[in-house]
């Protein structure tokens, strides 16, 4: 049955190379119209620049072999390779932000799964997990490097390095037909990364001066641009296969739901934009915090959410109980039913994708959320509210 589901899931995800009209417009899915959803996207670092253009780098090179009529097979979800090609184990990462610069391409190499900490085998990769590292490279190219080239980590010689850097020369130029580009890099893909080494509050005016530069109208072309990808090609991203994508979605956009829940009731807000902000918008001298329901919590008559960070360690990922005044939880993805879900089994196993979306809300003072039995002064990491306490969409918090 695993194999036979892994197959559904493969031929769901290529079917833009035979007819995009039968991919699943995602935005849709998750209440949005596509411009909102690249908008997302594009100015949320943290979920498009990181995420989402992680996933971009293996598809982008599964379009690359099937233009070199190269035969591959795609590896298992627990493996620590990405494909199979001419016998050989491939290991897929995009360029790393911070390091990249025209004379060299540094690719981070941690693990995304698995036991990363400490008591188990750490995040860097051990010499045998793969036979090549393929990297994508800021104009598109890859690069493949013999794992037999990459230095071993200085405190663990039995493991590879964290990272991996490619010295090349780029030079700065535009593209003409038939013009290799292997030893050039356009000038937007150059200010692309410029603007992407923004860090915190001071990335999106940077990528919002990137587009006015170059005169995009929409984020859908940004996007495409930035990414490599059609449209279509990134809807078919989000899978079962890479249902952390879908949940990391489904909550990014909920600050977009609350945008247009906010601008549909003409309150006036301003959206918090720093990675590591407090609040995400401050709304009437007060912060809200905006997060999505937790399902294995949530029933028919308790609403379970969150109340810890989506980043850190121990204390360090959890909130303090003045960290902000009010959590905004977005209940507008309604969970699939049993019967749905039964359907969903014998098509592709989704179980992540809500089965419909209202912009719906409900707005939880954060004194009423209780506070961690080992960690006074802080939050909760899954709090649960009563539904029959709370009205939907209650503008009296305004």
């Amino acid at each position: 049955m695993g194999k036979n589901l892994r197959s559904i899931t493969n031929h769901l995800l290529h079917l833009y190379t035979e007819d995009s009209s039968m991919i699943m417009n995602f935005a849709g899915k998750i209440g949005l119209t596509d411009e909102e959803f690249c908008k997302t996207m594009v100015l949320v670092k943290m979920f498009g620049m990181v995420a989402v253009l992680g996933h971009t780098a293996e598809l982008r090179y599964e379009k690359y072999l099937k233009s070199k009529n190269i035969k591959f097979d795609k590896a298992e979800n627990d493996k620590h390779f990405d494909y199979i090609v001419n016998g050989e184990r491939n290991q897929v990462k995009r360029f790393e932000t911070g390091r990249t610069t025209l004379d060299k391409l540094v690719a981070n190499l941690t693990k995304t799964h698995g036991n990363r900490t400490k008591k188990g085998t750490g995040s860097n990769y051990f010499r045998r997990d793969f036979d090549n590292l393929v990297i994508l490279d800021i104009n598109g190219e890859f690069h493949t490097v013999k794992v037999s080239d990459i230095e071993a980590h200085r405190k663990r010689p039995n493991q590879l390095s964290s990272s991996h850097t490619v010295k090349r020369d780029l030079c700065v130029k535009e593209y003409k037909k038939n013009y290799s580009t292997t030893n050039s890099v356009s000038n937007f893909q150059s200010d692309f990364l410029d603007a992407l080494k923004q860090k915190n509050e001071n990335y999106p005016p940077a990528i919002e001066e990137l587009r006015k530069k170059y005169k995009i109208q929409s984020y859908v072309k940004l996007w495409t641009m930035i990414s490599g990808l059609t449209l279509d090609e990134t809807f078919s991203l989000f899978t079962v296969e890479n249902f952390r994508l879908i949940t990391a979605a489904k909550g990014f956009c909920a600050e977009e739901h609350f945008n247009k829940f906010l601008k549909e009731n003409k309150i006036k807000y301003k959206q918090n934009i720093a990675m590591y902000a407090k609040s995400d918008h401050d709304i009437n001298g007060h912060g809200y915090q905006v997060k999505t329901t937790y399902p294995n919590g949530t029933t028919s008559e308790k609403w379970a959410f969150k109340t810890h960070k989506s980043h850190g360690h121990g204390e360090g990922e959890l909130y303090k109980n003045d960290a902000f005044d009010i959590i905004a939880v977005f209940v507008g993805y309604e969970p699939q039913t049993k019967s749905d879900l039964e359907i969903q089994k014998e098509k592709t196993g989704d179980k992540y994708t809500p089965a419909s979306v209202k912009t719906n809300f409900i707005f939880v003072p954060i004194d009423r959320i209780e506070e961690h039995p080992d960690h006074p002064g802080f939050l909760k990491r899954v709090s649960k509210v009563l539904r029959s306490d709370y009205t939907i969409n209650d503008l009296t918090n305004f």
